[in-house]
């Protein structure tokens, strides 16, 4: 059993590949990562953005490893909620088996604080990482612990949000309450 992952980042990786290993389903399973593109913005900033990267990362993962039995795409990003107007911090997972049979996976939805939110959405075109440096927290703090982490003093973590979409995701695929 072999997945393709559309990512090269090694802490999104190490996600999958911890779910792989600790899965009641994947024993033995092998991976490989793909450097694909998203098609959507480098910060989503909507659902639909947001779970249209996942799948776009997997369909493309599944254009250069065409012989692998699952695609996995990842996506991370800030939505708002069309109700409160909050914005939530959010990782997707999609995963599509050969056949085309596919799930949604996503972590859990941490309110972004509004000084964040200011800065991401004050015209200058900066990402998540960047607003969340600029305030004065580490750089580069997607390939560390994330603002999951930064934002509940290391209670979540990136890591964690990302084994949980995963498991999200690949459950339904081999729990038999989801088959008809």
């Amino acid at each position: 059993m072999h997945f393709a992952i559309g990512t090269t980042n090694k802490s999104k990786s190490a996600a999958i590949e911890h779910v792989l290993a600790t899965s009641p389903y994947t024993s033995g399973a092998t991976f490989s990562n793909h450097r694909v593109e998203s098609g959507v913005p480098d910060m989503p900033t909507t659902l639909e953005e947001l779970r249209m990267g996942a799948k776009n990362r997997a369909i493309h993962t599944r254009r250069e490893k065409p012989d692998a039995d699952y695609f996995v795409g990842m996506e991370g990003g800030v939505y708002r909620d069309s109700e409160w107007e909050e914005y939530w911090l959010l990782w997707v997972v999609y995963i599509e088996d050969r056949e085309g049979k596919w799930y949604y996976g996503y972590s859990c939805h941490l309110r972004v604080p509004d000084a964040v939110v200011d800065m991401l959405f004050d015209g200058q075109g900066r990402d998540l990482e960047q607003v969340v440096h600029a305030l004065g927290w580490e750089e580069n703090i997607g390939d560390k612990q994330g603002s999951f982490s930064v934002w509940t003093d290391g209670m979540l973590t990136r890591r964690e949000q990302f084994i949980m979409a995963t498991q999200c995701a690949i459950a339904p695929i081999f729990n038999s309450y989801y088959r008809k």
